[in-house]
């Protein structure tokens, strides 16, 4: 399978860890890759990728059939903007892009009758950011979810399905409502409670912590400017998890506070053990928790 013209727009963790992934497998034809930074383009130059760099995003895309938008999210409109009248009327667009009902919102209507649009999410990643840690292997068993709306041309759907694919992800289809919720859950949520462990743990006994506290607070590494945009940006969803965690937790608290030491054990107990089966069915299905 072979994908034509593909433009990379941000060469980041994700975007270089696509242009990795495509030229390994040969699925581009040709590989545009846009960065706004030098720095970046020379970085990606020095790594011998085989592809096409420029600091004009239009020129990137101009005979693009696939485009990726690896930006920051209060980015996209903008980009979306300067480089919608060089774009191809067939050319699928997507993004990878952590939030997409706003991302969806934004985008959706500057590419109405310019492209055929569809929002993408790879759920792959590391607190670590830059074309330097990016890897060809990155989405390989990584779910990634694309989210259709009513207006979602079913070629749009189609194409984004088989990119994906192509380069090892498995694909799952949700509403943009639906995503943000659920990515709330899994990534958003654990990621303001990783930092909230850190900042909580006096510097005496960080300085004694092992593997547990180093696995569990491991994402609060990652990059402090884009986890605030990521938070803002899906707040409502985010707001709805901290409440519902918030008051599990309160209901923990009032337990160990208790004089009932018997109601305590079985009220920990029980949670403790449901979250360990839980997360055993989660080991077993999911590829990305076997690797590690």
């Amino acid at each position: 399978m072979n994908f034509g013209t593909v433009a990379i727009l941000g060469p980041g963790l994700i975007g270089g860890s696509l242009a990795l992934a495509l030229a390994e497998r040969g699925l581009a034809e040709r590989l545009m890759i846009y960065a706004r930074s030098p720095r970046a383009l020379d970085a990606i130059r020095t790594a011998g990728v085989d592809a096409e760099l420029t600091g004009n995003p239009s020129e990137a895309v101009r005979d693009a059939d696939v485009v990726v938008l690896c930006v920051p999210i209060e980015a996209m409109a903008g980009l979306v903007h300067e480089i919608r009248d060089a774009l191809k009327p067939t050319a699928l667009v997507t993004d990878v892009g952590s939030v997409k009902g706003s991302v969806d919102r934004d985008l959706a209507p500057l590419l109405d009758d310019r492209a055929l649009w569809i929002g993408s999410h790879p759920m792959a990643g590391s607190e670590q950011a830059g074309f330097a840690a990016a890897r060809a292997d990155l989405f390989e068993g990584a779910s990634v979810i694309i989210t259709p709306t009513q207006h979602t041309q079913s070629e749009a759907k189609r194409r984004a399905e088989q990119f994906w694919q192509s380069i090892g992800g498995t694909v799952v289809t949700l509403t943009p409502e639906k995503h943000d919720l659920h990515v709330a859950q899994i990534s958003h949520l654990p990621h303001l409670l990783a930092a909230a462990l850190v900042n909580q743990a006096f510097d005496e006994a960080r300085e004694l912590a092992g593997g547990g506290f180093r696995d569990t607070t491991r994402v609060a590494s990652g990059s402090p400017e884009l986890w605030t945009e990521i938070l803002l940006a899906n707040s409502k969803a985010v707001a709805l998890q901290l409440d519902r965690i918030m008051s599990n937790l309160s209901a923990v608290e009032s337990v160990l506070k208790g004089e009932d030491k018997a109601a305590a054990k079985s009220i920990l107990f029980e949670m403790l053990k449901r979250a360990q089966h839980s997360r055993s069915k989660m080991t077993e299905s999911n590829p990305l928790f076997k690797k590690r």
